[in-house]
């Protein structure tokens, strides 16, 4: 009887230090996963706030090398003079969107979708949720819409 009461407390030993072991690396892994998405967060958070600082001041070299897609297009093909033509009437009109918080951010893969809420000069009072569409270009999130 000795025998067998050794050998289930070596069988119980043994799946307590697997238990232990699986719940250490799940912890770890969930750990990784949460710095690797804060980190990619950050940039994605910092890849708004560059793209809306462009937005405001009218630096179109900025905003063509911040985006992607057919954002990156129009900003690629307009001639700089009617840019600043556009960019000077949208200050004028208050009408230049102003990012007042990014409420959340879901990365999946290389694309990424940011929930904000903003509103313009025009219209300070009116404060709407707005998503921003982001793809990972190399190692920048790049604004796509």
């Amino acid at each position: 009887m000795k025998r067998s009461s050794s050998g289930r407390r070596w069988v119980v030993a043994f799946v307590g230090a697997l238990v232990v072991i699986v719940a250490a690396g799940a912890v770890a892994f969930a750990y990784m996963s949460r710095d690797r998405g804060s980190s990619e967060e950050a940039q994605i958070r910092s890849s708004i706030e560059t793209f809306t600082q462009a937005l405001t001041t009218g630096d179109l070299a900025t905003l063509r090398s911040s985006t992607c897609g057919d954002l990156a297009m129009f900003y690629q093909d307009i001639p700089d003079a009617e840019f600043a033509d556009v960019h000077r009437v949208a200050v004028e009109q208050g009408s230049i969107p102003v990012v007042q918080s990014i409420d959340a951010v879901q990365i999946t893969d290389d694309t990424a979708i940011a929930q904000v809420t903003a509103y313009t000069a025009a219209n300070a009072a009116d404060r709407s949720p707005r998503t921003f569409d982001l793809r990972l270009k190399g190692e920048s999130w790049k604004m796509c819409g």
